[in-house]
């Protein structure tokens, strides 16, 4: 992929499909009762709604864009296994795992695309999102770390 219009369409797919699981991360956080969670989960949708924004800066997308697509992760819960934590705890632990991947492989694509992006203007974006992302990666993993402690 070296096309500027599908590098932005990715962005915006990647920050989009995030917002959404951050969305859905947030109401877990707050039916657990953990408003500090919460609040870092919607920080992390509206941050990747205003990176899928900026990627598109108004712009329709391209109608040939083959849009990368994330794959959900299938999680079920056990069913006959003794629960050792609550549904609540373990939504939480499962939404911040799946966080964790989303970032991992959004910051993995900046940093491929902060070098092969044809643009100069698209590479210091990759850039910018890649040093974001690296930043997210570590909140994460404080929270999954202050969860399993």
């Amino acid at each position: 992929m070296h096309d500027s219009d599908m590098f932005l369409a990715s962005v915006n797919a990647l920050e989009s499909e995030a917002a959404l699981h951050y969305e859905k991360a947030a109401r877990h956080a707050l039916d657990a009762g953990d408003t500090e969670l919460e609040a870092f989960f919607q920080n992390l949708a509206e941050l990747a709604r205003m990176e899928a924004h900026e990627a598109l800066s108004g712009k329709p997308l391209p109608v040939a864009a083959n849009l990368p697509r994330i794959r959900p992760i299938e999680i079920e819960r056990p069913r006959t296994a003794v629960k050792v934590i609550s549904d609540e705890m373990l939504d939480l632990h499962l939404a911040l795992e799946r966080a964790l991947d989303l970032k991992r492989r959004s910051h993995s694509y900046y940093a491929m695309m902060a070098i092969l992006a044809p643009d100069p203007g698209l590479r210091k974006m990759a850039r910018a999102f890649e040093h974001d992302d690296a930043a997210h990666l570590g909140e994460i993993e404080r929270w999954i770390a202050r969860l399993t402690a």
